[in-house]
């Protein structure tokens, strides 16, 4: 079942280490890993969302630790954590209020300062082995950015934090997951939706305003009281969507998605692309001090050098906007796939599918089926049997080139390098 695979963790893994921030250069090495580690350990045990987004709010301790806590090392200001943690974990971006009140918008200048005042106890403190840790140090109110009178602390929304100063981000963080609040769960449902939609009930997928209405405000309600039923437990919510009628709806010829009419072409992330080529072609991707046959989506080190993640849309975990991972197909994309020497190199190894399917006894047809199958998951068509039949040809040699050749053909379809 693929919610109980490993694979399903480091999937997950990996696209929260892009939210929250887990950049090697900004947290060297040591405190890269061992966020990723958190993360995955995380995800493989199916900790509740609600246990997972307090521990990330509430960390503490070494930054070299198996802990959330670099995603708030990473985070320099109060102002910086608030607007992070809001858009982030309540679909709220906030930002905006830091210099003005939209007259169409609910939040204002005191609404920002009242945000950030909820972060201002968190302290740093550098270890004798040089590393960073996090600690707890008396919150304090900020004053309003216009008048300069004191705010008192509060969530978006939220009544003031009148707690122990000590721990003002553990409280901010049981206001965040409560069952009352108007955020938390459909914040999560929306990031979770388009995961496999390719697009939220909401879009942006991190902008739940008034003004940005959700295309189906029942099914969002909906979805977000079973969230909260389940224990906030992401794989249930993940079954639920993936075994409902409209994922596995085939999209109608033109359609456009919006109103989620079924499954949308969309490209695949960089990292899985590259594991499928090279589940594809039998050839791991060689990653410079890693063991051999790392997969692309364990990678820990977003700065690890590749010309194919790069091109693909690997993001430089810069922000906390889901945004920043590309997903739009380029010029640049196709070329690559169609000429790179890493390819080719693939395509062509001793080692590979097509020089070991090319030594099988296998007819044309027979060897067609096989790599459908290897790349697409399917069998061919009788029409497309035939075609890679007149490809691969007859003879040891040319049924080397021409598997290698309708491999190539079949790695630059869009029904290979998209999910759909």
């Amino acid at each position: 079942m693929i919610l109980a695979s490993p694979e399903y963790a480091d999937y997950q893994a990996m696209l929260w280490a892009d939210l929250l921030r887990v950049d090697r250069d900004a947290l060297k090495a040591q405190g890269a890993v061992a966020m990723w580690r958190w993360l995955r350990a995380a995800f493989a045990a199916n900790m509740p969302y609600d246990r997972f987004a307090r521990e990330v709010v509430s960390a503490r301790g070494s930054v070299a630790g198996d802990s959330p806590a670099g995603f708030l090392r990473v985070l320099d200001k109060p102002e910086v954590v608030a607007r992070s943690v809001s858009q982030l974990f309540l679909g709220v971006r906030i930002e905006c209020a830091q210099c003005h009140h939209h007259p169409s918008e609910k939040w204002g200048q005191d609404d920002y300062a009242a945000l950030a005042g909820c972060f201002t106890g968190l302290g740093r403190k550098v270890m004798p082995d040089g590393s960073e840790a996090l600690l707890s140090e008396a919150a304090k109110d900020l004053n309003h950015p216009r008048t300069g009178k004191p705010v008192k602390a509060r969530p978006p929304g939220g009544p003031p934090l009148e707690g122990d100063p000590l721990l003002r981000r553990e409280e901010f963080a049981a206001w965040m997951t409560a069952p009352a609040n108007p955020f938390f769960a459909k914040a999560a449902v929306n990031r979770v939706w388009a995961r496999y939609f390719g697009r939220g009930l909401v879009d942006p997928v991190d902008d739940l305003r008034t003004t940005n209405p959700s295309a189906n405000d029942e099914l969002m309600e909906a979805l977000a009281r079973r969230f909260r039923e389940s224990g906030h437990d992401l794989k249930a919510l993940a079954k639920l969507i993936m075994m409902s009628r409209v994922y596995q709806s085939a999209q109608a010829p033109g359609a456009g998605g919006a109103n989620f009419e079924g499954a949308t072409h969309r490209l695949l992330p960089a990292e899985v692309l590259l594991d499928a080529v090279s589940q594809a072609t039998g050839v791991a991707e060689d990653f410079n001090g890693l063991p051999a046959g790392t997969r692309a989506i364990r990678l820990w080190d977003n700065r690890m050098p590749s010309y194919f993640l790069q091109v693909f849309g690997r993001p430089v975990r810069a922000t906390v906007c889901s945004c920043e991972r590309g997903d739009a197909p380029s010029i640049s994309q196709a070329l690559h796939l169609m000429n790179a020497p890493e390819i080719n190199a693939k395509l062509r190894s001793a080692g590979g599918s097509a020089a070991r399917l090319a030594k099988t006894g296998l007819s044309p047809g027979e060897l067609a089926d096989e790599i459908y199958l290897a790349c697409l998951a399917r069998f061919p068509t009788d029409e497309e049997r035939r075609a890679v039949a007149g490809v691969i040809g007859e003879g040891a040699t040319a049924r080397r080139e021409g598997r290698e050749d309708a491999l190539w053909a079949s790695l630059n379809t869009r029904e290979f390098i998209c999910n759909h």
